[in-house]
């Protein structure tokens, strides 16, 4: 059966001639998107553009019938939304440039996509601010209630008034706290800035929380701070040879002493020296090799905030002997 519309200028329009064209190009088009591959977004993207485009040209072709028309306009509506949902999901996912960093650093070469980074900032606390040789953490006071990454700056790490080692850019504050210390506990050691730096903190638990389901993003996570407390052991084991090192130097020196003096020797002589100076030294000129970040000026701030209580103890030491 052939229906006759008034098409302009009065002319009869044949609905059945009318057809032809749209709904092939309709089901050419419904073909091609159900040939894309499966499981991709671009796949996806291309599966509802060609459906909605499809259903959207079969119904200009099914003017005449109402209900075709109805139909075919709420699939080509139905997968409109479906493709603004999609490039919804897939735009592009941007960060602060020092957050950025840390990304391009740490997470991106283990291949954790910029949606699952977001995921885990959204656990983030706050980005902090330090002055010069203001104290992140106080041993024994400081609870360990978040997860702290350095964005800039250093900072060095004491227990009992000794250096054990120094934090750089991209590592983590509390990485040896994080495998199995409650956020009950409090840090023993304390942490202080020895230049102006900025800390990135996450909610420890809420993270611990939110990666718990993602068991790619757990194994993450422990391989990152994993990794990053054997580089702390390290340093503190090169730092404990050097006060060992010099310990025996000192010891040295007053073989000759009275017995009673000995013990005073010993508890004296106790603490951050010229060899814990040099390895930090070290430390900090093998960084200012890979990346300039400081000058001699600051250099030399930063290894006498490390000895300070070294150089306390030994005119202490010298008054008391004299």
């Amino acid at each position: 059966m052939t229906i006759s519309l008034e098409g302009p200028g009065g002319a009869n329009v044949s609905c059945a001639a009318s057809w032809e064209p749209y709904q092939t190009a309709a089901c050419a088009l419904l073909l091609v998107g159900h040939a894309a591959p499966a499981g991709s977004a671009a796949g996806l993207l291309l599966l509802r553009l060609c459906a909605g485009a499809g259903a959207a040209l079969s119904a200009w072709a099914a003017l005449c019938a109402a209900d075709r028309l109805f139909w075919n306009l709420a699939l080509a509506l139905v997968n409109a939304l479906h493709l603004l949902a999609l490039l919804y999901r897939l735009r592009p996912v941007r960060f602060s440039s020092e957050v950025e960093e840390v990304y391009s650093a740490v997470f991106e070469p283990l291949r954790v996509s910029r949606t699952q980074f977001k995921k885990v900032l959204s656990c983030m606390k706050m980005i902090r601010q330090l002055r010069y040789q203001e104290v992140y953490a106080e041993e024994k006071v400081t609870k360990v209630d978040s997860l702290s990454l350095v964005l800039s700056g250093k900072l060095v790490v004491s227990q009992n008034g000794r250096a054990l080692h120094i934090v750089f850019p991209h590592q983590f504050l509390d990485s040896p706290e994080w495998f199995g210390v409650s956020t009950d506990e409090y840090f023993q050691v304390s942490v202080t800035a020895m230049e102006e730096s900025r800390v990135l903190l996450w909610h420890r638990d809420k993270l611990k929380l939110s990666i718990i389901t993602d068991q790619f993003l757990q194994a993450v996570f422990d391989h990152v701070l994993g990794r990053d407390v054997v580089k702390k052991l390290l340093q503190v084991s090169e730092t404990m040879s050097a006060t060992k090192e010099l310990n025996g130097h000192l010891g040295g020196g007053f073989e000759e002493a009275a017995p009673e003096e000995k013990p005073m020797l010993i508890v004296k002589k106790s603490g951050d020296g010229p060899g814990i100076t040099a390895l930090i030294n070290r430390q900090l000129q093998e960084l200012e090799e890979r990346e300039p970040l400081l000058d001699s000026g600051r250099l030399g701030a930063c290894v006498g905030l490390v000895n300070s209580a070294f150089n306390n103890n030994r005119h202490s030491f010298n008054n008391n002997s004299k």
